[in-house]
């Protein structure tokens, strides 16, 4: 680690605390942790309609003192920032002089600048600087985000937080993930749950809290006329025996202003807090969507969900996710009864009642359920009743029966269900031939040899592959024992040759030191990479690659534009300090990666700090992209198109700012770079004129920039991009 002169360190351990405002006011901070800056905090927020704040050119600086604590200055929406946890960060634990730092600066921005309006505190900044930070809450004229993680709050602590709520006005969203909360804390989030007039968004998803600490929690929930959205586990209503389960109960049959609720199950079966929850929920008008994440559904709760379902006429979104059957009976309940239904004709007891629900519902978008408890002929039934319901546009399925999958992939194509179907997660393949030739319907497909148990079902999984157009995510994980010089030839083919696969995991569970030079998998697969152009993320685990493999590697996410998402996480950490220190020099030419993940960040240091800086700019860039795409007039943003246009992660933004399918995302994206690149319409978006470019006449008849043809200035146009003229201020 480089070594730092100290300026002036403040006594924050010892003697009589001083006032928040004198601890930010008198201290000078030391040269920044990697690359030895100074940096200017004492300026004001310069942020403007069309203008970003001075801060921005300096991010990388302000970064370099928050990532000593997990944290990152990001730009999540153009213009505006938040200071958000970086995982990638290695925080050193015995540095208190670093947190303080950050502490203070956090203190700046939060009362100088309203362009950060989200952030994001752990116990690495909070610790010991809890006065500092409260205070600086309780100033910021424009905090709408606060997200508290890993925090253990003393009663101090609890005293100044409590205290800095009810000044948070404009606070939009509110978040705590594993945070032990005391009762005086919980008393000054009550009272602000119960008088707050801005706050839309409650997330409490993990939470450490007795039990008669949660009553406090849910009368002021029950108080509060402003949530729209609430997510929170189950171990707030438990046990059930306390009063909790039936204070929330009464919340959500009286609540008049919720429109999502999101709830996890913390333990294996909570059958009877959801059986609370939906009983309460047939009463509600309000609710729109509907999250129940990893319960065991028992009969009863089917019979009540469905039921729910039936009925409600506000759910638009309705999603079960990692939930699992609990009372499943043998052989996933081959001797259930059947009954007859209206077209429907003879169907199981168990698909019975969700053919009556979605028969009934009029209202639901979207779905999400695991159909893999239920067989063949149930599923054919159940997607009769999806093709009959015509307000249903998206049902995403997490597993199916993996015996039954070409036959169910059948019942799709023949109830017409194929467009409006999506697989939540990849298809453990099980029978290669069939999977791969009948169902196409299966773009996600998971290859484990350990499944497969043998050569030939692999062989001829991988001998297939190239011809798969339908597949654009696979998973591959291969032992030792089914690995040959023949399997890796395979890999490396596919690889090469594949022009759909947008997603590609490859997991390898041997140790590649045992390989020579000429068979090394790592250099068969590093060379096929190369050559590819269609993988947008890339998982790459297991293997150990040399200088050679590293730098091949390191040439191809230098040059991708295709490659948006890698993780890293070789069996060598060497391997992973050898790529970013061949990145870092020169990897601010990349444009395209917006999220890399390593292991062993503590070796990697400032070469790690230098290409994640790239990453979080171009993530930036292509956040501003997307918007000028969907409207934005800012001369920023668009300066950001030109930039990263061919980027395919700025094809999915725009899918989802504009809700619009993939190629009338490409269409919207060539149309707006067209909308500035005529003469008049450059020089508008460039800040030079306001109108149209018009020149005094000259008496020596000399060409004037007006006298070009559009031949012409389209020709100069190709060397001249809008963030190329500097603004006036």
């Amino acid at each position: 680690m480089p070594k730092r002169k100290r300026e002036f360190i403040l006594d924050i351990w010892g003697g009589p605390r001083k006032k928040a405002s004198v601890l930010s006011a008198n201290l000078r901070l030391a040269k920044s942790f990697f690359s030895g800056s100074s940096i200017n905090y004492r300026t004001r927020c310069t942020s403007g309609e069309d203008r970003l704040c001075d801060i921005f050119k300096d991010l990388n600086l302000w970064n370099e003192f928050f990532w000593q604590v997990g944290l990152e200055l990001r730009e999540l929406t153009p213009g505006q920032l938040s200071l958000v946890e970086m995982h990638g960060a290695y925080v050193p634990l015995e540095m208190p002089e670093q947190k303080h730092e950050a502490a203070t600066l956090l203190h700046r921005l939060l009362t100088l600048h309203r362009c950060i309006v989200s952030v994001d505190l752990n116990g690495y900044i909070f610790k010991g600087h809890h006065q500092l930070i409260c205070d600086a809450l309780r100033k910021s004229p424009s905090i709408r985000k606060l997200k508290l993680c890993l925090l253990t709050m003393n009663t101090y602590a609890s005293q100044s937080f409590s205290a800095a709520l009810p000044h948070l006005k404009r606070l939009r969203e509110l978040e705590c993930r594993q945070v032990h909360f005391d009762r005086t804390f919980l008393d000054g989030l009550a009272e602000f749950l119960a008088s707050t007039e801005s706050l839309t968004t409650l997330t409490m998803s993990h939470l450490h809290i007795e039990r008669e600490d949660a009553v406090v929690i849910l009368q002021g929930l029950k108080r509060n006329n402003t949530i729209t959205t609430l997510s929170l586990n189950t171990c707030i209503l438990s046990p059930v025996s306390s009063r909790c389960g039936f204070m929330f109960a009464d919340y959500l049959r009286e609540n008049q202003t919720l429109l999502t609720l999101s709830v996890t199950s913390r333990y294996l079966k909570n059958v009877i807090e959801l059986r609370l929850i939906i009983r309460a929920l047939f009463h509600n008008r309000t609710l729109s969507e509907l999250n129940l994440i990893r319960f065991s559904l028992d009969n009863e709760n089917i019979q009540l969900i469905t039921r729910l379902l039936g009925q409600n006429k506000t759910l638009r979104r309705f999603h079960m996710v990692g939930c699992v059957w609990y009372e499943r009976a043998p052989q996933c309940c081959i001797n259930s009864s059947m009954q007859h239904m209206e077209n429907f004709g003879n169907v199981s007891s168990r698909i019975r009642p969700w053919l009556v629900a979605l028969t009934e519902n009029k209202t639901l978008d979207e779905l999400t359920l695991d159909l893999s408890c239920f067989n063949s002929d149930e599923c054919r039934s159940f997607f009769k009743a999806l093709a009959s319901n015509a307000t249903l546009k998206k049902i995403t399925v997490e597993r199916l029966r993996r015996k039954d999958v070409a036959e169910i992939c059948r019942a799709l194509r023949e109830t017409g269900m194929r467009e409006r179907f999506f697989l939540g997660i990849h298809h453990v393949i099980q029978d290669p031939v069939a999977t791969l030739t009948e169902c196409k319907e299966l773009s996600c497909i998971s290859v484990d040899s350990t499944i497969l148990h043998d050569f030939d079902p692999l062989h001829t999984t991988l001998c297939l592959l190239p011809s798969c157009s339908h597949v654009t995510s696979l998973c591959l994980r291969v032992s030792q024992e089914l690995f040959n010089n023949r399997v890796s030839s395979l890999i490396a083919q596919y690889i090469t040759g594949t022009t759909v696969l947008r997603e590609l995991e490859l997991t390898f569970f041997f140790d590649s030191g045992n390989w020579n030079a000429v068979d090394r998998p790592e250099r068969a697969l590093v060379q096929a990479l190369s050559i590819n152009k269609s993988i947008r993320r890339l998982f790459i685990g297991g293997l150990c690659f040399d200088e050679t493999e590293t730098g091949m590697l390191a040439d191809m996410l230098q040059h991708s534009r295709t490659l948006c998402d890698l993780s890293f996480y070789p069996d060598d950490y060497k391997s992973a300090v050898l790529l970013v220190r061949k990145l870092s020099p020169t990897f601010s030419t990349n444009y395209t990666l917006l999220s890399m993940r390593l292991s062993k960040r503590r070796e990697l240091g400032a070469d790690w700090f230098t290409v994640a800086d790239v990453v979080r700019r171009n993530f930036a860039l292509v956040t501003r992209a997307a918007h000028f795409v969907a409207g934005s007039r800012r001369k920023y943003c668009a300066a950001a198109a030109e930039l990263v246009h061919f980027n395919p992660a700025l094809v999915t933004k725009v899918q989802e700012l504009a809700s619009v399918d993939e190629g009338e995302a490409i269409l919207r994206i060539k149309n707006s770079l067209k909308s500035f690149s005529e003469l008049d319409e450059f020089m508008r978006m460039a800040g030079v004129v306001k109108e149209s470019v018009s020149c005094h006449r000259r008496d020596d008849g000399q060409t004037q920039l007006v006298d070009l043809g559009r031949d012409c200035w389209l020709c100069i146009r190709q060397y001249l991009k809008v963030g190329d003229i500097l603004d006036s201020h």
